[in-house]
Order: structure tokens, then C-alpha cells, then sequence
């Protein structure tokens, strides 16, 4: 089964950036994937109803994570919480440089990797090359909280994977996903952290899930590492077959 965990869908108003389950799910027959991990976009008029609705009428083919900001409101944990026990989303969605906060604020963050770890949820994480989400300042909320598995998205982009994968070494509950990434930055994090650290990531409808499932196939020569990164590593951290 092949699993991708980076996916945007939505009709964000006062943007041009939208995808419709539908059109996600053309793409992803077109390519063979057989689920996508989905939320919504980063803008602020973010929208985990919109979710929540596409998962429901697609149980067998979209995973709904939860997106969180820290400051949308005064009670948005109490919101947010409600919203996973409501729509049983078996993930959250966090993006420091779209939602003004930094990864090495801990405190600011907290509450929201406490109610991964009272849902025993995986926290999906920009990363980049801004001050505010670079791989190294995953560190202190990977220490904060070892029991709550992060993939960091994009792997810091290309510039920065080697970053990242030194942080993931240093930090084993953080998982890499290459969305933007080159096919070296494949090599080398399999190579220093072993098929089990690394999954499949698209960031539809920006990137194609054809581009992603090629990096896999030309970097990665053992089959056994590839079922993992394409689909096992994630069924697994999601509990898909509990």
C-alpha cells in the first residue's frame, strides 16, 4: 500500500491556492497511491471542517490531520480537541512560518504537542530555510516531548537536509519526508538513519506524486526499504491496521 503524508486540500477564499478531494483523488489514481494523509492550507482562514467532510465520504482513501495555529483564538486547544474527538483526525498539522510562532518556542507550542501526546497523535511540521522553522530548532520540542513522533516536512528543503538529518539523529522520535527536497537527500537519510525514519511526502497540489515515487525508486534499490518509506512507516505510525 503506498501512503503519502503531505497533502493540502481546501478553497481557502482570498487565494489562489485550492484542490478538491476529487481533483486529489484523480491524482492520486493517476499515479497509484492508494491513501493520502490531507489538511488544509496554511493560510489563517485555514478550514478542518472542509477536512474533516472530504474524509468522511473518502474513508478508504484520504487520512484527515488536524491543522493547529497557536493563535487564532484563546481557547483553540479546547477547539482544536474538540475537533479530533469529532471528526477522528489521526494527526496534526503545524506550520511555524505561515502562523508567526518558532519552532524553539516551546512554551508556545506545548499545549499543542501535549494533546498529540493525550491522543497519542503525529505532529507533521514545516521545515525550511527561515530562521523560525530550520531543522535544527526542532530540537528542543523533540526533546520536550520524546514520546510524540514529528515528521518534518520537507526535510529543511534541499540546502538544509544534512541539517536535518543530524537533527533526526540526534532526536529519534523526528521522522524526515523529502517533499522538496533532491534525490540525495533520500540517500543520505536512509543511509544514516535507515528506511524506517524516512516517508513518502508530496505537498500536493504544489508538487506530483509521479516526481516523488521516482526519487524513491531511483535512490532507494532495496524493495523492502521502499514498501517502507512509501506506506509502511506511516501505516504504522497511524495504527491504519490496528
Amino acid at each position: 500500500m503506498i501512503i503519502d503524508c503531505h497533502n493540502h486540500i481546501g478553497e481557502p477564499w482570498g487565494t489562489r491556492d485550492r484542490q478538491t478531494a476529487d481533483e486529489l483523488l484523480r491524482k492520486m489514481d493517476r499515479a497509484g497511491i492508494d491513501m493520502a494523509v490531507v489538511f488544509s492550507f496554511r493560510y489563517e482562514n485555514f478550514d478542518n471542517h472542509y477536512t474533516y467532510e472530504a474524509v468522511k465520504k473518502h474513508p478508504d482513501r484520504l487520512i484527515g490531520f488536524e491543522m493547529i495555529a497557536p493563535w487564532t483564538r484563546p481557547d483553540y486547544i479546547d477547539v482544536a480537541r474538540k475537533e479530533i474527538e469529532d471528526y477522528g483526525f489521526k494527526g496534526i498539522k503545524i506550520h511555524a512560518n505561515a502562523h508567526s510562532f518558532k519552532m524553539t518556542g516551546v512554551v508556545t507550542i506545548a499545549p499543542i504537542f501535549e494533546l498529540a501526546r493525550e491522543y497519542d497523535l503525529p505532529v507533521i511540521a514545516y521545515s525550511g530555510d527561515e530562521l523560525v522553522a530550520v531543522p535544527h530548532t526542532f530540537i528542543p520540542i523533540a526533546k520536550a516531548f520524546p514520546d510524540v513522533k514529528i515528521i518534518m516536512a520537507h526535510s529543511g528543503f534541499m540546502q538544509n537536509t544534512p541539517e536535518a538529518v543530524t537533527v533526526a539523529k540526534e532526536c529519534p522520535n523526528i521522522y524526515l519526508a523529502h517533499e522538496s527536497g533532491i534525490s540525495g537527500g533520500i540517500v543520505q537519510s536512509v543511509q544514516e538513519l535507515g528506511a524506517e525514519r524516512v516517508v513518502m511526502g508530496t505537498d500536493t497540489p504544489y508538487w506530483d506524486f509521479e516526481v516523488q515515487l521516482k526519487k524513491i525508486e531511483v535512490t532507494v534499490p532495496g524493495a523492502e526499504d521502499r514498501k517502507k518509506i512509501m506506506g509502511e512507516n506511516l501505516a504504522k505510525m497511524l495504527k491504519l491496521n490496528a
